[in-house]
């Protein structure tokens, strides 16, 4: 038997006896290979169609319920989005990434005194993330708090003290209507630091 070739030819005693070759193992293999290779690519269609219809299917309750919870911004802004959430929605899944190296940036920038740069720097922390109550209420009470104290003059540090003030009235309620976290915050940043007498510049407040 000569494997490759489709027949062969064999003399006994004079006489040709003729025959053809069996399929070999290798051709066996391969063909159990394409046939494995084929439901393998038909079970990977059929689980994606699956997962598609799933998809389909629960995207009318999350929409429904995002908008319930007023966690899109869409509809609260309409077309008005500022910069920084156009820019917060386009980074996707790398917005945490830059969130943290800006919270890095604040903080180190505090320790430097370069006061208008952490400003500069909450307010993009904020517009990327705009529907956490907790990123409003810890810049507005790091200005009205931590940043006012460092500065020399009653001007300079009211300004900051209302500049965390305005950051929650102005934008973070806003954004946030019904994060009772931030009216509290609010509410004790007028009475704690403006009411009451823990700001030895608290005079000027007034």
């Amino acid at each position: 038997m000569i494997p490759g070739l489709k027949g062969f030819t064999v003399r006994v005693f004079g006489l040709e006896h003729r025959g053809f070759d069996e399929p070999t193992d290798r051709s066996v293999d391969e063909g159990t290979q394409m046939t494995r290779d084929r439901m393998i690519q038909f079970a990977a269609l059929g689980l994606m169609v699956v997962l598609i219809a799933l998809s389909a299917w629960v995207t009318g309750p999350v929409s429904t319920q995002r908008r319930e919870l007023q966690l899109d911004l869409g509809d609260q802004m309409g077309r008005s989005a500022p910069p920084g959430v156009v820019l917060a929605n386009a980074l996707g899944a790398f917005r945490g990434l830059a969130v943290d190296i800006l919270w890095y940036r604040v903080n180190q920038m505090k320790e430097d005194g370069k006061l208008y740069e952490v400003n500069q720097l909450s307010e993009w922390i904020t517009s990327m993330q705009p529907q956490f109550p907790q990123v409003w209420a810890f810049h507005a009470w790091n200005m009205a708090y931590n940043v006012s104290v460092m500065t020399y003059t009653p001007q300079e540090r009211w300004d900051w003290v209302n500049k965390g003030i305005k950051l929650l009235r102005e934008k973070g309620i806003f954004y946030n209507p019904r994060a009772l976290l931030l009216y509290k915050e609010l509410s004790w940043t007028f009475f704690h630091k403006i009411g009451q007498m823990s700001d030895d510049m608290h005079h000027y407040y007034k």
